[in-house]
């Protein structure tokens, strides 16, 4: 496969070059790739790029080899499948799509929940340190956990519960499945609301249709739920109406740790669920600068090169993912490109993960089986979804107030007249939403940050609505296509100051911490105690 060659002039030997970026997403995002799923054609072919042009910058493999396997198992689930709700003794077919999105992650071939009590049980959190328990009490074996999304915080904007309005790990439709598992239940029904999950239910609809992909647990000790399911808004409503009782009141009541699980009288849930899988392997990419004096010390750049491949409907049937994610694997591939030429003390790592748009697999995956000792990794910095809004005053900060990463980052943003600015949308759960969270949890500082939307031309106000119009129309549909009028000079800033704090990095002794009271500073400590 031929590579994309993005020679720079002397003058800009190592300089982030805009011009290269419109080249690497025009080419990962098109047609050719088909949507860049795992375990497919498109995906076979987005990984030979990488590897390509891994060679071409002079790169060395990680322990011999670039590809770093990922174990998967793709799900489908046959169209025969129903799930429906039994009320006053007739059955109501809820519609795929429609009303229901549901799935099972069990490698089962056919999977049966005959009249499995319907309970409320608001949004469905165990935290002792917040002194919660949603399920205090409750057997919920035999029985379907109904769930709010997000968490308490977010529905008071009460900055004492949980963490106010910033989402935390409990307000993630992964945990409201993990959790039930762990208490036993059959399955779970999470209540869409566009607000507090971040997204329509559109997004709902392509993201969970059609094949699933998830590692290959077989050897795992973790159990999943017979049935994982989003429910729309109003299909909600009306069952609780069905049971006599107010969602509305219900929900508010919920945001206390007072509050206690209600059985959905007169409703039960039937599911029969089909599934063929498939056991395929998908690949992890790595590719390091090796320092001179440290070797074993990495400074990380990643970025997931996956996005949801190819649907079975609608007229256009790719989802390109131009945004979400070539312009992440577009920058990783610049900044390679651009630090080939540097001599650094400590090696450099550039990181593509796959299956990120299933549930953080890949990264889950090295972090579960790191290729080299992650309290070795001194630091890293990720890219996911990079909006090409142009110039811009601020760079927002995913997670902010997290690592001493945002002090260095500070420290570049002077002689540029930038500013830090929080993450505006805590409430949407970013932070724990993209590839850095499954280092983190391993102690790893990772930052998270991009271009901001604080237009030089237009202001905050601009650069909203070019995010805002991203989320509400193209975020996981098949129009996230490239654009050649992109302007992506704002990206390629973002890029130049994020080459000189690797750069400095990796010529220095230094190891930048999370901040004393974060979560994961106790992980970090030990594990740099112990090396």
């Amino acid at each position: 496969m031929a590579v994309i060659s993005c020679s720079k002039s002397n003058l800009n030997l190592n300089k982030i070059d805009e011009d290269n970026l419109h080249k690497y997403i025009k080419e990962i995002s098109s047609d050719k790739y088909l949507g860049r799923a795992p375990g497919t054609k498109g995906g076979e072919l987005t990984k030979d790029f990488l590897i390509n042009q891994f060679k071409e910058f002079s790169l060395m493999p990680l322990n011999d080899q670039f590809l770093l396997e990922v174990p998967l198992v793709e799900i489908e689930m046959e169209k025969e499948s129903t799930v429906s709700i039994l009320f006053n003794k007739k059955n109501l077919s809820l519609r795929q799509g429609k009303e229901i999105v549901f799935w099972t992650k069990r490698l089962e071939n056919n999977i049966q929940i005959n009249s499995s009590e319907l309970i409320f049980v608001g949004y469905g959190i165990v935290a002792p340190e917040y002194d919660w328990n949603d399920y205090k009490d409750l057997d919920m074996k035999g029985k379907i956990a109904v769930v709010l999304i997000n968490d308490p915080g977010y529905a008071t904007q009460n900055e004492n519960l949980f963490n106010g309005k910033s989402m935390t790990y409990y307000g993630r439709w992964v945990y409201k499945y993990e959790e039930a598992a762990r208490q036993g239940a059959d399955g779970v029904i999470i209540i869409h609301d566009t607000k507090p999950a971040a997204y329509p239910w559109q997004v709902v609809e392509t993201s969970w249709s059609g094949k699933q992909i998830d590692l290959d647990r077989r050897s795992s000790k973790i159990k999943k739920v017979k049935m994982e399911s989003w429910i729309q808004f109003e299909t909600a409503n009306k069952l609780f109406e069905n049971s006599g009782l107010d969602f509305q009141k219900l929900s508010k009541e919920a945001a206390s740790n007072k509050f206690s699980p209600i059985k959905m009288a007169n409703l039960s849930l039937n599911a029969n669920l089909i599934n063929t899988f498939k056991f395929k392997k998908s690949h992890n990419l790595a590719a390091i600068k090796r320092g001179n004096s440290k070797p074993e010390e990495y400074i990380l750049m990643m970025a997931h090169w996956d996005h949801l491949g190819v649907k079975e409907f609608g007229e256009d049937k790719i989802y390109n993912g131009a945004v979400d994610n070539a312009t992440g694997v577009a920058g990783v591939l610049e900044l390679a490109e651009t630090l080939k030429d540097y001599e650094v003390e400590r090696s450099l790592m550039f990181l593509f993960v796959t299956a990120e748009e299933s549930g953080l697999l890949g990264s889950e995956h090295f972090s579960e089986n790191p290729p080299v000792d992650l309290s070795n990794i001194v630091a890293g910095f990720n890219f996911d979804a990079i909006h090409p809004i142009g110039k811009v005053k601020d760079v927002i900060v995913v997670g902010h107030g997290a690592s001493e990463l945002e002090d260095l980052l500070a420290s570049k943003l002077k002689k540029y007249n930038k500013y830090i600015k929080p993450d505006p949308f805590p409430e949407k759960g970013y932070f724990y939403r993209s590839d850095h969270i499954s280092l983190a949890k391993k102690g790893v500082p990772v930052l998270y940050a991009d271009g901001g939307l604080d237009k030089v031309e237009g202001g905050v106000t601009e650069g909203e609505k070019i995010a805002n119009l991203y989320t509400k129309n193209n975020y996981h549909q098949p129009t996230d296509e490239y654009d050649q009028n992109w302007d992506l000079s704002g990206f390629a800033e973002h890029l130049e100051i994020t080459k000189e704090m690797v750069l400095q990095l990796a010529n220095s002794t230094s190891w930048p911490n999370w901040y004393e009271g974060n979560e994961f500073k106790n992980i970090r400590d030990l594990s740099r105690k112990s090396n």
